[in-house]
């Protein structure tokens, strides 16, 4: 153990101590210079002699020669990325091996290696990041290692500069934002469906209207049908189908099934009656497309992923209604809805994305309160309406969502919790006693996002 203790001065004074492993600073005081760019965006170290020889007739079986480098960085109050460029030159004969390896924090970050008849120059180059600090603190080993023979040449590792050129830079709080983002599309996929699953339930029908079958289709869906049946004792049994495009949507990639189901007891006729309802709409095929934006030095990325799950959501509705003569009915009620949509992981494209995003697979839950007023009058004979007006709040996931950034770590995103309005309305035409004609509009505002609005039309045969 005591012999350790001189092996650095060993190094200085060039003994050579056979069979021994020999240790020494490659960056001592003096031996190097320090360049840095005007913009200091680069550095880059140019050694006089940061090399490490072994075995030949060295007299050193193991050589290792370290050096300690601080790079100043240009924003610290941040995540920066820089690229790593280390030329040098190396010479080794049968058995010989060398090898570069540099630790940040401990771990490796970069590894170069070589063995056996090799004479050229050495390129190697790689990334490293740090976050929150005004230096890039790193340790840089040179070891060469062969066996004792006069007879035969060193093994030599030469280093002559390191680069280090800054590549990106971007802050937490731009990262957490773009994973906002995401969490708020997510959300978004739920909500702007509901619309088309009320139509699927009949939300726009008079509750006297009966049992009836339809075919419908709006801006947002392709041909659907929806259907009532008056079951008796004052149950109903709501539900449909349709094909929704994918414009229904921003964050929808593909165009999907989506089917709904419900059942409905309401009192006996009266002026004033009650009733309550329940029931589920989803798919099970939702594909999407998330995109995030983040800011890299001075320029916006735009970027995202392809993903797929499946939406289910359940609701529960009650209220009364009013109907003080066969003209007209008013309907109030309240109504709580669910949603639970499972999107699979996904990573993003790196090209062009320094900071891409590993997303994990989960569940984004919405959950929605609301009240909504129904007014429908026959103007006559053949011709009827139906104005709604709805308003609620939906419940953001505390949950958010997860994702492993590169250069930054994990990061969790999240969306607000969002008042909305819906408007609509709905007329008819009874082209027989049988068959009606059904056209109708409908939009939804909510606090940070785009209206969504819908047109649509409706064949419709009772039974």
């Amino acid at each position: 153990m005591r012999i350790r203790r001189f092996l650095p001065l060993l190094a200085v004074v060039n003994f050579s101590v056979p069979d021994l492993v020999l240790a020494a600073d490659g960056c001592a005081e003096g031996t190097y210079s320090r360049v840095r760019s005007p913009d200091g965006n680069a550095t880059s170290y140019l050694f006089d002699d940061f090399s490490a020889t072994a075995g030949g007739a060295s007299g050193i079986r193991r050589a290792t020669t370290r050096c300690s480098l601080s790079v100043p960085v240009t924003q610290p109050d941040g995540h920066s990325v820089y690229a790593m460029d280390y030329r040098g030159f190396v010479s080794t004969s049968e058995g010989q091996a060398v090898s570069i390896q540099a630790l940040k924090d401990r771990m490796e970050i970069l590894k170069y290696e070589a063995s056996g008849p090799v004479d050229a120059d050495v390129a190697v180059g790689g990334k490293v990041g740090v976050s929150g600090s005004s230096t890039l603190d790193l340790t840089v080993l040179l070891t060469s290692a062969g066996p004792l023979d006069d007879e035969a040449q060193d093994a030599i590792l030469f280093l002559d500069t390191i680069d280090f050129a800054r590549l990106g830079f971007t802050t937490t709080r731009s990262v957490v934002d773009s994973m906002n983002q995401i969490a708020h599309q997510r959300q978004s996929i739920a909500l702007d469906l509901s619309q088309t699953a009320l139509t699927l339930l009949g939300q726009s029908e008079r509750f006297d209207s009966g049992s009836y079958v339809s075919l419908s289709g709006n801006s947002d869906a392709a041909a659907g049908f929806n259907a009532r049946w008056e079951a008796g004792s004052g149950f109903s049994l709501l539900g449909g189908a349709t094909r929704v495009s994918a414009s229904a949507s921003d964050a929808l990639s593909d165009d999907l099934a989506l089917f709904a189901g419900g059942i409905r007891y309401t009192t006996a006729p009266a002026t004033w009656r009650a009733f309550g309802e329940a029931g589920a709409w989803g798919s099970p095929d939702v594909s999407a497309s998330l995109t995030r934006s983040y800011m890299n030095i001075d320029e916006m990325i735009q970027t995202g992923g392809a993903t797929s799950g499946s939406l289910f959501a359940s609701y529960a509705r009650v209220g009364v209604i009013y109907a003080p003569d066969d003209t007209n009915e008013l309907a109030l009620s309240t109504r709580f809805a669910r949603s639970w949509l499972d999107l699979d992981g996904y990573g993003e494209d790196k090209t062009d994305n320094l900071f891409a995003a590993r997303m994990g697979s989960g569940s984004t839950i919405t959950d929605s309160l609301g009240a909504e007023l129904a007014w429908s009058r026959k103007l006559d004979e053949r011709f009827d309406l139906t104005l709604l007006l709805g308003v609620g709040r939906t419940s953001a996931d505390k949950k958010g969502v997860e994702a492993s950034v590169d250069w930054v770590g994990d990061v969790k995103g999240s969306t607000e919790d969002q008042n909305y309005a819906a408007l609509g309305g709905r007329i008819g035409w009874m082209v027989t006693e049988k068959w009606q004609v059904n056209t109708s509009a409908a939009a939804t505002f909510r606090e940070d996002a785009d209206p969504v609005w819908s047109i649509g039309g409706q064949l419709k045969a009772s039974f």
